[in-house]
């Protein structure tokens, strides 16, 4: 929540101070050096998380440094090798984008992709023996810092380089505060050339090798490849619109289910390793209906409220975003529910259909872009993106539910469709009747009175909800658990008189 509120602030400072030329160029900046940093991790980092999880599991915790250090040497080299091919053409591959006079600012990002594969490495280690409370930490202690620090330099006038040099700072303190967290878990991260057998080594390659190929897949469809065409075929402003929309919705709709996989893929390869199905099944059911339960009305309430958000708080500069965050959130509320299907086929080692799913949508975004793009600009682009991320999504879903035989909850989310809906309509007739500032929040407010007692008589909360309520109270800090009694007093009564 810290991380969501404090990033979202953030951004729309820095759109505000850069323009949607400037924000344009900033953002296909970061993109390219990110494309590049995946190619670097190979699926390794992806693999490291899956075998520390799994060993972990096994309570083979002597050859967890073994795998680490495995995994550091390859991946330092061809940082460092990708890095320096990269700094050299900084100027040829400015020009290509945009003109060389942009090529110092691809120079500093290229500067971080060492610091940036240390903490993935760091930070995939911890989310494998479950550690999670130290990403807390780290976003109550260093990322308030970052935030001032992007401000500052944005008030002295240092645009697009200072921030640049900022995320490079912020790289090496994170790769420093996860290196001292390692080593207070006891992670052996020295000697580097620990010993690590042949049967543990052949089975890394032959994951990785499978990953690796999905992740180019991956990167076609899920991170804004469409920015490659956008950088070649249309205005810096149109990729600032087309980033502002992604970017947006991906701060609404993207942190619950990336909280989600940080538990459930690790998760799934403990069940693996231990041979739990029964706890898959179960998990899956659940994740899904929570998913749910916020996918949908973070969807339909970020399409309806689209103009507002950009109008003000983006500024109405970048109101060309407007239809291309109305699809992306649309498209939120199907791709977000993948998350568990996909969690139970890397935890199973069973990825070698989002491989071959992933080939063939990679090859249908890449003509649509093609098709798209060129003439319809950023809206053209958001259409490729929905269009190959939610197919994707579900027919991954529906092979999962086959090849592992999981029991969807069809009837759960057919509710909270519906309660979405009268939700939907409530903020629509609201906003039709004031489309200012008091009608937005007036909106929001009563659009989630609705959804949730919508949501109680349709009987979207079950038994195990109750559950769940009761054991948050149980970790809620002092006063905080009057809240909790008073909200579980309200569903109780609900569900009493109904």
């Amino acid at each position: 929540a810290f991380m969501f509120c404090t990033s979202w602030i953030i951004s729309i400072w820095v759109a505000r101070q850069l323009g949607p030329n400037s924000y344009g160029v900033f953002s296909l900046v970061l993109w390219l050096t990110g494309t590049f940093s995946w190619i670097i991790g190979m699926g390794l980092v992806h693999a490291l998380t899956k075998f520390i999880a799994e060993y972990s599991g096994k309570g083979e915790t002597d050859i967890l440094g073994s795998i680490i250090t495995y995994i550091i040497k390859i991946e330092i080299t061809l940082s460092l090798i990708i890095s320096c091919v990269l700094i050299f053409f900084q100027t040829e591959i400015a020009n290509y984008f945009f003109t060389p006079a942009e090529s110092f600012f691809f120079f500093l990002a290229f500067l971080g992709i060492i610091p940036g594969t240390i903490t993935a490495i760091f930070s995939a280690t911890i989310e494998g023996i479950q550690k999670l409370e130290y990403f807390t930490y780290a976003s109550l202690l260093i990322t308030p810092v970052s935030f001032i620090s992007k401000i500052i330099v944005l008030w002295l006038g240092l645009g697009i380089s200072g921030l640049l040099v900022v995320m490079l700072i912020f790289s090496i303190i994170n790769s420093i505060f996860y290196f001292f967290v390692l080593k207070k878990e006891k992670i052996k991260l020295w000697p580097l050339n620990q010993p690590i057998g042949q049967t543990l080594k052949a089975r890394i390659k032959r994951y990785n090798f499978s990953v690796l190929a999905i992740i180019l897949c991956d990167k076609i469809i899920w991170d804004k490849s469409e920015n490659f065409f956008l950088g070649r075929f249309c205005s810096a402003s149109e990729i600032g619109f087309y980033n502002l929309g992604f970017n947006v919705s991906r701060k609404f709709t993207f942190i619950l289910p990336s909280t989600f996989w940080k538990v459930l893929f690790p998760a799934m390869s403990n069940y693996c390793g231990t041979g739990d199905h029964a706890k898959t099944k179960r998990l899956f059911f659940i994740a899904t209906r929570y998913l749910a339960f916020a996918a949908f009305p973070i969807g339909v309430g970020g399409a309806i409220l689209a103009y507002q958000i950009i109008h003000y708080l983006y500024g109405h500069d970048f109101i060309g975003a407007q239809r291309v965050l109305q699809i992306m959130f649309l498209s939120s509320i199907l791709t977000s529910l993948c998350e568990p299907g996909a969690a139970i086929l890397y935890g199973y080692e069973k990825q070698s259909f989002i491989y071959k799913l992933g080939a063939v949508m990679a090859v249908i975004n890449i003509i649509l872009d093609i098709f798209l793009i060129k003439r319809y600009g950023a809206i053209g682009a958001a259409c490729c993106y929905a269009i190959t991320t939610v197919v994707g999504s579900i027919c991954g879903t529906l092979y999962t539910c086959n090849t592992m035989k999981l029991k969807y909850p069809i009837v759960s989310i057919a509710k909270i469709f519906f309660a979405t809906v009268v939700m939907g309509l409530s903020m629509e007739i609201i906003l039709l009747q004031n489309s200012e500032i008091p009608g937005f929040f007036l909106s929001i407010v009563v659009g989630g009175i609705i959804y949730i007692i919508s949501s109680l008589v349709l009987g979207t909360i079950e038994d195990e909800d109750y559950i769940l309520l009761e054991s948050i109270k149980q970790a809620c800090p002092g006063k905080t658990q009057i809240l909790m009694d008073g909200i579980l007093q309200f569903v109780s009564e609900f569900k009493k008189q109904k």
